[in-house]
Formats: structure tokens, sequence, C-alpha cells
């Protein structure tokens, strides 16, 4: 957006991979054909095929469908390097779909870097991102460029935006961070929550689009810079009543334009829940918000394990992921290769493996790691 008014203070985020993601095999088709198989997270097993064509592919995508992820991205390797067919089996799914953990982008960064293992099309981690960006982009979810880091796997990251350039520097965290994500198990509409607050943009003309323009620039830039300094020194304690400062000028400033899917009546219920106040020093949202997914901040292991015997006894609908940040010591890098063999995970987003079953020839490849948020 600064492209377009460059009095937009930049964006930053915070993100760091969860144990949660999508795990594949894939294999080259003789055929020009993307053949895809995905088993979800409830079981449910859905399977489709599209030529390997521009026309049909783009179509897809802009249908906005359930594979229309895997199809933005495949038309834009397509265009690029004249990729030949593939076969994607995403045999197993831990990441809970449409609740604010990006299990869109971990879609797209899986079928990025399926195509660039599979024909060796040296990628680098950024460059997978930059092409699971434009296939998302392709599709109605007008996203941004956060939930792509999932690409770099369990580092935490700090993403600065400013116009086309993308920024990412690792994030020292000197003590380790307990969490609980809450799948809140009520509905999130991402789509309209996006198309909502990106009318505030470039150029905000209501008080309230001003508001919001303010909460994600100056505001942010505040937040995320004490952040970075709390989580250096590994204060979990500060943090934590920084989440909660978060939330609350989240609420106060972004809501408003959103009320609908914003008023988020179950996340809201979970942060308050009295039994778990004890155990935790602060909690918030994830993602563009809304009733999808909650993330909390515990004062220890015991705490996290508490937490998540509480919430599922009081709210028996929910599902609980504890998700320890381990600690990074006092520098970290970010993996910049495109055949890392960790495995991917994906911040307050999923995360997954891609394992690729073998080549043409038949011969055993490598299994490779995907990050995908």
């Amino acid at each position: 957006m600064r492209k377009a008014n460059p009095d937009i203070v930049p964006g930053r985020t915070i993100v760091v991979g969860t144990q949660q993601g999508l795990y594949a095999r894939v294999r080259r088709l003789a055929e020009p054909l993307l053949r895809l198989r995905s088993t979800k997270d409830d079981g449910t097993v859905l399977e489709a095929e599209y030529p390997l064509e521009e026309g049909p592919l783009a179509a897809e995508a802009a249908a906005g469908g359930f594979w229309s992820y895997a199809a933005g991205t495949a038309y834009r390797l397509l265009v690029d390097f004249g990729v030949g067919g593939l076969c994607i089996d995403n045999y197993r799914t831990t990441l809970p779909l449409k609740k604010g953990l990006s299990s869109s982008a971990a879609l797209c960064v899986l079928v990025a870097r399926a195509f660039n293992q599979a024909y060796g099309l040296r990628l680098t981690t950024r460059g997978e991102m930059q092409y699971a960006y434009d296939g998302e982009r392709m599709t109605p979810s007008q996203c941004g460029k956060m939930d792509q880091a999932c690409a770099f796997g369990s580092t935490p990251v700090l993403m600065t935006y400013d116009g086309d350039v993308l920024c990412c520097e690792p994030a020292t965290l000197g003590a380790p961070l307990h969490y609980v994500l809450v799948d809140l198990a009520a509905g999130k509409d991402t789509v309209a929550i996006l198309a909502a607050l990106q009318a505030a943009y470039p150029v905000p003309a209501t008080n309230e689009q001003r508001a919001c323009v303010e909460l994600l620039g100056r505001i942010n830039a505040d937040i995320t810079q004490r952040a970075i300094d709390l989580m250096a020194t590994g204060d979990a304690q500060q943090l934590g009543a920084l989440m909660r400062e978060a939330q609350a000028a989240f609420d106060a400033r972004a809501a408003p334009l959103c009320p609908a899917q914003l008023a988020s009546p179950v996340l809201h219920r979970v942060l308050a829940h009295p039994p778990i106040q004890p155990l935790i020093y602060g909690g918030k949202g994830v993602g563009s918000q809304g009733d999808g997914t909650a993330q909390l901040l515990c004062r220890d292991a015991a705490a996290q394990a508490a937490v998540c015997g509480i919430l599922q006894a009081d709210f028996p609908a929910m599902t609980c992921l504890p998700f320890t940040v381990p600690a990074t010591g006092t520098s970290g890098s970010l993996h910049n290769g495109g055949s890392s063999s960790s495995s991917g995970v994906a911040a307050a987003a999923g995360a997954g493996a891609l394992c690729s079953n073998g080549s043409p020839a038949g011969k055993a490849m490598e299994p490779v790691a995907v990050a995908a948020q």
C-alpha cells in the first residue's frame, strides 16, 4: 500500500512455526496434468485433476474453491518455468483449516516446494514464498505476505513490509515460550475481514478507517518492537501483558470496520475464562482475528498442560494445541535454500513437511521440509 500512499508506516509482523501442518508425497507425471489428493484435518478426502494449462488453472484459482490455491501457485510456476505434470498427495493434515492459521498459505507453499523439488527449479526459500504469495493472490483471498513465512520453519521471524520490499530477520528468543493454540470451533470469514480492513487503504476516508491505519502502522510498529525486545530477554510475563494490550488495541481500532466478524464473542470468552487466568500471562487472537483461533501464553509447561485440560473440559467442542517455542540463543539465521531437510512449521499458522517419494526413474529422494503457514 505504501506504493500508493508513502505516508503509510511500513508493516511489521512477528511469526514463528507451529507443529501442525500439511504432509504430502509428490511425483512427476509424464502427462501435462496437475493431479491433487488431500486428506483434510477431519479425515475427509478430496481429489481433483486439472490440465497443466494456463487457462484452466487461472479459472480454477479465480473460482475460489478448495483447490484454488494449488491452481494459482501452479499457474505462476507454469508461466515462468514451463513445469511438467505433477501428482501431489497430501496424505495427512494436522493443521486446522479456516481457523486463522494460514492453511491456504500452507498449501501454496507446499505446491511451490513440490514443483521446486520435483523439477529442480533451484528456488530459494524466499523464491518459494514469492510464488506461493503470487499464487494465493490469484484467488479471492487477497492475502498479505506474512503467511508464507512458514517456509522458514520454526525460526521466529520479524517481517517488515515496505511496498514491494520484504525484509525477513531472525528474532532472538531468550527463553522458551509455552503457548496453547485454541481452535474455537466457531467460524470466521477471512475474505470478508481482509476486504473490510483493506478498504481503509491506501487513503483512509473515515475516522474509523484512520484509526485502523494508525493501528496497523504507528501503533503496530511500537508493539512489535517492544515484543522483539521482550523476546530477546525472555520476559514472558511482560510479553503476555503486551499481547493483552495488542488485543485491546485491535478491538478498539480494527473491529469496528468488520463488526459481524470481529466482535469475536467466542474468542473473548476464552481469553477471559476465569479458571485459566492464574495460569496465563496473556493472550490474543491469531492472524486476521475473528472466532478462529486464540493464542494463550502460559506461565510454564505445567500451566500449559493445565490450560489444555481446563478448556477442553469446559468447552468440549474446542481443540487445544500445546505449542512451545524453543529459545534461540543470542543469534539466529534464516534458511534460504530450496532443499532443507529439517521439519517445516509455521507461525500462528500451520506447518508442513513435504516428502517426495520418488523420481521418474523410481529412485528414492531425500525427504524435504515444507513450511506453510
